[in-house]
């Protein structure tokens, strides 16, 4: 039985090899490049969006939606983050000012 890792390695080997495949049908045909506008992609959906979009979300409700929920969960566990490791702070300069004094 194979493991993840070699299952995902495998996959990833194929599709390196079908799209190198596919690419050098492309390169023999025609070697024209179509211009496109320098863009950034939607962090929900990956729809093109303009460089200036502040957030980087197109402006579907679903996306927006999306974009604030991960957005709020980002920020809670920042904070758990940080208050976790205050209170290990605070706990290790309490045995060390327990320990000092005893």
């Amino acid at each position: 039985m194979a493991s993840r890792k070699d299952t995902i390695l495998k996959a990833a080997k194929r599709t390196a090899k079908q799209a190198h495949a596919a690419a050098s049908k492309r390169g023999h045909k025609s070697k024209t490049r179509v211009n496109i506008e320098p863009h950034r992609h939607c962090s929900v959906c990956w729809k093109p969006i303009s460089l200036e979009s502040d957030p980087a979300i197109c402006g579907d409700d679903g996306c927006s939606s999306m974009y604030e929920r991960r957005e709020k969960s980002r920020k809670r566990f920042t904070f758990l983050m940080y208050f976790g490791i205050l209170i290990f702070v605070g706990l290790l300069a309490f045995q060390v000012i327990m320990g000092a004094s005893g």
